[in-house]
């Protein structure tokens, strides 16, 4: 008689917010090489996952995508009241 382990497979959870940052970042990489527009991933400067550096003219540009905060979808606009 053999014994027999059961094995549960997880499968990770997928994060709504990554899938748009990614979907986002990629359509800002495919527009600057159809401009011409150099980039690196900024990974390669110690920057966090999904950031690129955009070389322009002689200056370097982050960009960084940033969902809103846990529990919220979209950012809320605030409204300023003008003191009299």
């Amino acid at each position: 008689m053999t014994n027999t382990k059961k094995v549960v497979k997880r499968r990770k959870k997928v994060n709504p917010k990554d899938l748009a940052k990614e979907r986002v970042m990629a359509i800002i990489r495919e527009s600057l090489e159809q401009v011409g527009i150099e980039y690196e991933d900024g990974a390669e400067y110690g920057m966090t996952k999904g950031t690129i550096v955009v070389h322009v003219d002689d200056y370097d540009v982050q960009i960084k995508p940033i969902a809103p905060k846990a529990g919220l979808n979209r950012y809320q606009k605030v409204e300023y009241e003008e003191e009299e």
